[in-house]
Parts: C-alpha cells; structure tokens; sequence
C-alpha cells in the first residue's frame, strides 16, 4: 500500500471529521444529510438540503503543544536488508483545527435536530483511531481528539456572518491538533569511542596526559575524590 505524504493531513482529517456526521447520520435514519466542507454560504447548500457544513476556518499553533515545537527529535528508519540508521530532524509541529459546523435544512426545527445529533456525536467519540482515520498521513498508533469549543464573541460571529451576507445562525465550533512531520532528516552518528584529556593543576607546565592509555599515566594516577592512595 502506497503511503500518502504526511503533510495530506489536514486534508484527511477534514474527511475523518466529515465521515464521522455522515456515518452517524445514517446510522439514525438521517441517509440524504449532504456533508459540506466548504463556507456556509447559500450557494454551497443549494439543492443539497438537508446539509451540515463542516468548515475549516482556522488552522494555528496549538498553545498546548508549543513545547513539542521547538528542539530536534531522532528518528530510527529500518532499511529492507535489515540494517537501521538513525537521523535526526526538527520536532513535530502541532497544529489545532478548528471546524465551524452549522445544519441547513428546510425548516428550523430540522436544523436543530441536525445540530443536536452532531453535538452528541462530538461527545460520544473524543478520540478516533485505527480504520476510523481517513486516509494514510496518521501514524499507526495515533488517536485524533475531537472536542466541541466555547462559542465565539457575539461580534465575530455576526462579522463573519455578515461576510457570507447572511444573518446570524445556530452554530457550534469543534476544534482537534494534529502534527505535521519535517521531511529534511540529517544523518546522526553516535559517539562509540572518547578521547579524555585532564591536566594537572599542581603542575601547570606539565605536558597534558591523554587516557584511557593502559601504558601511560592515566592508569596509575588515583583519581579519587582527595586524591588518596589506594
């Protein structure tokens, strides 16, 4: 199976977000709810009713993961011959998505229906893994949390609203973090053999003595705390 490239993430977690409404949908009876992944405009619902627009409309640093972004990370590859080889690369960058969701229907009481059984579905599943994950950017192991968000100042909402030329509708917001990977990996060498090199301080002009030399003075000279004789 040919891996997608990790940085298709975002893209993948939109459908995983997505796929989610629309099994759940289905499962409840609700078979003809169209998912959108665009702005919630009338041009994007039209003659697609029942919808439930899932709109990425920010992606930022997740504060919670600053830490993680900074530093280097060593990365082990295990080649086909069997050999393994380390690198090192700039740590993981986490990001958060937050999604804005609102249902479209033909009558208010539809939307809130819709609206009611996407909040519960956010609830009932705070983290998704394994085959529930869309496509192959995730690492095998890992589990995407899905949490609904405070809701956004009165202002922002009306201002965004107003971009889209439409009056100020029931919406909630979700949000998760994901990682992007760097590509650019450095080979990395471990250390197997040190060269120690001391001087006497009781003696400031003596030559340095260089160890571990099994013939030489490192391996006579007691270096004890106090310097005692053994």
């Amino acid at each position: 199976m040919t891996m997608t490239p990790q940085h298709h993430i975002i893209k993948e977690t939109s459908d995983t977000v997505s796929r989610l409404l629309q099994d759940e949908f289905k499962r409840n009876g609700y078979k003809r709810v169209h998912i959108i992944e665009q702005a919630p405009k009338p041009d994007s619902v039209e003659g697609k009713l029942p919808a439930v627009s899932v709109y990425l409309y920010q992606v930022s640093l997740d504060p919670e993961g600053v830490m993680g972004n900074i530093g280097h990370e060593m990365v082990t590859v295990e080649h086909e011959d069997g050999t393994v080889e380390e690198f090192q690369r700039l740590r993981r960058l986490w990001l958060r998505l937050d999604y804005l969701i609102s249902t479209w229907a033909q009558t208010p009481e539809d939307e809130q229906l819709l609206l009611g059984l996407v909040i519960r579905t956010i609830m009932d599943n705070p983290a998704l893994s394994g085959d529930r994950l869309r496509g192959e950017s995730f690492e095998a192991d890992f589990q995407l949390g899905l949490l609904l968000s405070t809701r956004l100042d009165e202002g922002t909402l009306a201002r965004f609203w107003g971009s889209l030329n439409q009056p100020v509708r029931p919406a909630i917001q979700a949000w998760t973090s994901i990682p992007i990977i760097p590509e650019r990996m450095e080979p990395f060498t471990r250390v197997d053999e040190r060269q120690i090199s001391f001087r006497n301080l009781n003696d400031p002009l003596h030559k340095p003595e260089s160890g571990p030399d099994r013939g030489g003075v490192f391996s006579r000279r007691d270096l004890t705390l106090g310097g005692g004789k053994r």
